[in-house]
């Protein structure tokens, strides 16, 4: 048999059966060879197996070799039981695993096809990458039972089958098999496909993968002619969908989302409430019942001066004095922070009695370690810095935001190592650092910083700037980038916590890989691909294609029949949770937009349209006809009134979600992100038309 499978996977091609409350061998018959493939037959009571190998003609557009395993069930004409089946192969060369979509801890996890976004198992060594890639054809069209692979360095077994799984923690997928009388076929079907390493290929660069992911299925379901029309039209189409969540934000709801109040300085400052519950509807009673403390933020997720720079944005276009007015206040919000050499808080909570004139600024938000409370965390500070930076370039050159820029920067680059990086969280009194994220992609933001502070200060530019932005770069390629650690805040601090299978720092036992959420990934491309224009240096464009090679596995590239939201041009977020469509994906648009202007690649630009408008599938109006239904059964209390409405993604495992949909929404993580990307995306298209 070694001869039929692929080279890296050794002669034992095995079959498991789940019956009798246990997983069992199956016994296969010879190989019955082909010209350019194989087929083994194997039976189970009334059931005949039948598993096919086919070897593709030349794909040298896509891969080197490309096999084709499709693995068919054929019960009686009776009917017989079914629960579940493992085809499985051994892995005993010397490519190792060095990616997976999802991790499974425990023994009796697997990943499920609700992360099957753009799936695949990835293999490499010094000269060869190979991957294990799902038919999404197959499963859009004959999905009858949940489907499943996985790969466990402990036993070097990889395997793909059918089984219903459950959802667990936040989030695994714990395969949970049921007998269900099986009357008709069951297929599935998965790609072999392995490609040879050029002179100097770096680790990890997943181009190829990403090149047949898209070839074999993403393009012709994200087509940016026959769905988008040119970009003009496109993002214009989307223009009715940033009207809803500001007319809801800041009109229609606004007694409880816009929050105005004068500052202990004097200050007149605004800005819209961090977190909303559906049962906050204004006149329903309920508007005081907080789903966390009521807070503003300016934080790398939550960010009121990225939604400011939107409705300002859109004020200005459609006449509306009131949102530019409403703007301007949350910028005396991001500049009224208290800076202590350099460094300022971006966290406000309101007081006694929820009351703002009694409320206080926190060093940071409450996604952090414990025992953080007096430290900054330098991602939130450069990421709002970096806004008040395009503000000035784009917006008005508010004569405040200069000097507060770079007294932080100053700080900044007395903060950064000698190998190039930048601590995590500090004390702004310079009594501690936190042994938290010590090297991690975060530094990648304060290059994206670095490099437009010196794009707008322009024949003033420090030299400093990008000398520190090319040192913390050349970390994050040299050290996070071959290693697959995108650990940050959100990885740990956040929803998905840590236990024994997910700690900080260590690996995870049956992968050998890190927990990973996409964050990082997204910095770090933003980074090399500014850094690249600042410098010229193509070398930093070629990573930058690299990374967002990476990102693009998390990019949703079709329609799964399983989710009754439209999917297609979507973001998940990490490697132990399972949500799709997540406000993260208006962020991406811009990246993928300005990856397209440099390099010319159509599925850039493909990839960038569909995640702009993914950015509003989960929003409450008539425009998305199928997700207004599930919110009006969800919250039947729902009407014209609440158009704009929009939770931050779709099946989040927090404990309150029903038919995938929760009860809160936040402005700068939902609509007003997605709004404000929308004013810069049509910005970017105007510039360059």
């Amino acid at each position: 048999m070694s001869a039929l499978l692929p080279g890296w996977l050794n002669e034992k091609l095995g079959l498991r059966w789940h019956g009798d409350g246990s997983w069992n061998e199956v016994e296969m018959s010879g190989a019955l060879y082909a010209a350019d493939g194989a087929i083994w037959m194997a039976s189970v009571g009334g059931v005949h197996i039948e598993v096919r190998l086919d070897w593709e003609p030349n794909m040298a557009a896509v891969g080197e070799s490309v096999a084709a395993v499709e693995v068919s069930v054929f019960p009686s004409v009776t009917g017989e039981m079914f629960s579940g089946i493992q085809l499985y192969m051994v892995n005993d060369s010397s490519l190792r695993c060095v990616w997976k979509p999802h991790l499974a801890p425990l023994d009796g996890m697997v990943i499920g096809d609700k992360m099957f976004r753009s799936p695949a198992i990835v293999f490499e060594d010094e000269t060869t990458m190979a991957a294990l890639i799902p038919d999404l054809d197959v499963i859009q069209q004959h999905r009858i039972f949940p489907h499943m692979m996985d790969y466990s360095v402990q036993d070097n077994t990889l395997m793909y089958g059918l089984c219903e799984y459950t959802e667990t923690g936040h989030v695994y997928h714990w395969m949970t098999p049921q007998s269900r009388i099986l009357t008709e076929p069951l297929v599935f079907r998965f790609y072999l496909a392995e490609w040879g390493k050029g002179d100097g290929q770096r680790p990890k660069d997943f181009r190829a993968v990403e090149r047949f992911l898209w070839d074999r299925f993403g393009s012709e379901r994200m087509p940016v002619s026959d769905a988008l029309g040119n970009e003009e039209d496109s993002l214009a189409a989307l223009e009715p969908y940033a009207n809803h969540a500001y007319e809801w934000a800041l009109d229609r709801w606004k007694d409880v989302t816009w929050q105005q109040f004068t500052l202990e300085n004097g200050t007149e400052a605004g800005g819209v409430v961090f977190i909303v519950r559906a049962k906050q509807k204004p006149g329903l009673g309920s508007e005081e019942e907080w789903r966390e403390p009521k807070s503003l933020w300016n934080q790398a997720w939550f960010c009121g001066l990225r939604t400011a720079y939107g409705y300002g944005w859109w004020g200005r276009q459609q006449g509306r004095a009131d949102w530019v007015d409403k703007a301007e206040l949350a910028l005396n919000f991001a500049l009224s922070a208290p800076q202590m050499d350099g460094l300022f808080p971006g966290y406000y909570q309101a007081g006694e009695g929820n009351r703002w004139e009694t409320g206080s600024w926190f060093m940071s938000g409450p996604r952090r370690p414990a025992g953080h409370e007096e430290h900054v965390h330098l991602l939130d500070s450069s990421w709002t810095c970096w806004w008040l930076l395009k503000w000035y370039r784009d917006v008005n050159k508010d004569e405040r935001i200069f000097p507060f820029v770079t007294r932080y920067v100053e700080r900044l680059l007395k903060l950064q190592k000698e190998d190039g990086s930048f601590p995590a969280w500090v004390r702004p009194d310079g009594s501690g650092t936190s042994p938290f994220l010590t090297e991690s992609p975060e530094s990648s933001v304060h290059v994206m910083l670095l490099c437009l502070l010196n794009q707008v200060v322009q024949e003033a530019a420090d030299s400093r700037y990008i000398a520190a932005a090319e040192s913390a770069a050349r970390f994050v390629v040299d050290r996070i980038v071959p290693e697959g650690r995108w650990e940050d805040f959100e990885t740990y601090w956040s929803c998905s916590k840590q236990w024994d299978g997910k700690l900080y720092g260590e690996l995870d036992a049956r992968s050998g890989l890190y927990n990973q959420c996409n964050f990082g990934i997204y910095w770090t491309a933003e980074a090399l691909k500014d850094l690249y224009v600042a410098t010229g240096n193509p070398e930093w464009l070629d990573y930058g294609e690299q990374v967002l090679a990476e990102a693009s596995l998390y990019q949703q590239i079709w329609q799964p029949p399983y989710f009754p939201v439209p999917t297609i041009g979507g973001f998940g977020v990490m490697t132990s949770d399972d949500e799709w469509n997540d406000a993260r994906q208006s962020l991406f648009a811009l990246t993928y937009w300005d990856y397209y202007r440099l390099t010319g690649n159509e599925s850039y630009r493909a990839r960038a349209l569909w995640a702009m408008k993914a950015s509003f599938y989960m929003m409450y109006c008539p425009e998305n006809a199928a997700v207004k239904e599930i919110y009006e059964r969800v919250h039947p209390h729902f009407d014209e009134r609440d158009y704009g409405f929009h939770m931050e993604n779709f099946n989040h495992h927090d404990g309150t979600p029903v038919d995938g949909l929760g009860e809160f929404t936040i402005f700068d993580w939902g609509c007003g992100a997605a709004a404000a990307s929308l004013a810069e995306f049509r910005m970017k298209v105007s510039v360059t038309r």
